[in-house]
């Protein structure tokens, strides 16, 4: 079959004539901005959710201290209210 000049080529860029291997390989195209916008979010988010476990690691060992020290003076009452009592006992045989 001959083609006269009035005649298009066939469309070679037609879905059926597209192998599977190029559309495989086509990204959704992301625009650069949002992609820097992106990887700027996720190191704010990584750098704030450090900031937060530090944060709270220095929370948790400040309550170790203080329950330390709350037990210590929670003894030291305990001796104080017996050695009341014994020196109660003895002004009141």
């Amino acid at each position: 079959m001959c083609l006269k000049s009035s005649e298009s080529f066939p469309d070679t860029r037609t879905p059926t004539m597209t192998s599977a291997s190029c559309l495989n390989k086509r990204k959704p195209k992301i625009p650069t901005r949002l992609r820097v916008l992106n990887v700027t979010r996720r190191r704010r988010i990584l750098k704030a959710e450090k900031e937060m476990e530090m944060r709270n690691m220095k929370l948790f060992l400040e309550n170790q201290s203080i329950i330390r020290e709350n037990e210590a003076l929670k003894k030291k009452a305990f001796l104080l209210h017996q050695e009341n009592n014994a020196l109660f006992a003895l002004l009141h045989p």
